[in-house]
């Protein structure tokens, strides 16, 4: 059976969180996009993870796919996943180090490393579902890393604790970012798709080194320091506007080196990762990606 046909995944999309980075339409966004910019090999092989034909048109499965890690977080045999989609940095701290910031390897910088790691040395036979998963995780944790708050401050978790008020309706500063802004701007995904696959074509094309997910840490890190707070409770049109345009920078930046650490790890790319890295936590997990047939 598809599990997408299925009732508990039917129930788990309907039950999910609402406060969750980008919201789908952000993840499914970045997954497509990321996916027009793989090079022939990386998109064979990201096909065949989503048991695809070559001639199917994979934007349903890779909107699954990309959002799948938001779906079972609650789950009982994934709740230890949920640290993976954000880090917290202390402020005045200097910017992200592992050893104050994810000492245990459970976070969004961590988790884009391993995964990638799993991703490009998991057996491609008995490990199938083991890849998938980890194509999930990795496309979900490109972007979350590129939502500011998904790299904010351990003080305020994120902004969750922070209640603003955004056209007459309260909600903390983390799900303005998260969704809020998102679903009174985004007007066409299929343009902002087709935007962000050519304004991240540079992006992708460059060679990656696994270096480079701390850089992108700090970046967002330093976004949520400078941009992702208003001066008021009520957030008005002008600071929305300023939002929107940090969200769309950074969703071109996700699209870009998604598609950049994805030539590298399944395409022809130059891969510079060591084998043998492993996710903490979720040797229990038992939930599968949905296919896409």
């Amino acid at each position: 059976m598809n599990p997408i046909k299925s009732l508990p995944f039917i129930l788990l999309l309907i039950l999910a969180p609402e406060a969750l980075a980008w919201g789908p339409e952000g993840h499914r966004i970045v997954g497509q996009a990321a996916f027009g910019l793989l090079d022939g090999s990386a998109r064979a092989e990201v096909l065949a993870l989503l048991d695809l034909p070559q001639d199917r048109d994979p934007g349903e499965a890779l909107d699954r796919a990309c959002n799948w890690p938001d779906t079972i977080r609650e789950q009982a045999g994934w709740r230890w996943s949920a640290p993976l989609h954000y880090v917290n940095v202390a402020r005045m701290g200097g910017g992200y180090r592992r050893e104050r910031d994810c000492p245990d390897g459970r976070c969004v910088t961590e988790g884009i490393l391993q995964y990638a790691n799993r991703l490009a040395y998991a057996e491609t036979t008995n490990g199938a579902d083991e890849r998938r998963q980890a194509f999930a995780f990795l496309c979900h944790l490109v972007a979350d890393l590129h939502q500011p708050l998904h790299a904010g401050f351990r003080d305020d978790r994120g902004g969750n604790t922070v209640m603003v008020e955004y056209r007459g309706e309260e909600m903390n500063l983390h799900r303005f970012w998260d969704s809020g802004l998102v679903r009174t701007r985004l007007d066409d995904e299929r343009a902002m798709v087709q935007w962000l696959a050519a304004s991240g074509a540079a992006a992708a094309s460059q060679a990656w080194e696994p270096r480079q997910v701390v850089a992108w840490t700090d970046e967002s890190h330093a976004l949520a320091a400078t941009a992702a707070y208003p001066d008021v409770r009520e957030i008005d049109e002008a600071f929305a506007d300023r939002s929107w345009a940090v969200t769309v920078g950074q969703w071109e930046r996700a699209t870009g080196r998604l598609a950049q650490v994805l030539n590298a790890v399944l395409g022809d790319s130059e891969l510079r990762l060591e084998p043998g890295s492993e996710v903490p936590g979720d040797a229990e997990s038992d939930a599968g990606v949905p296919r896409g047939r």
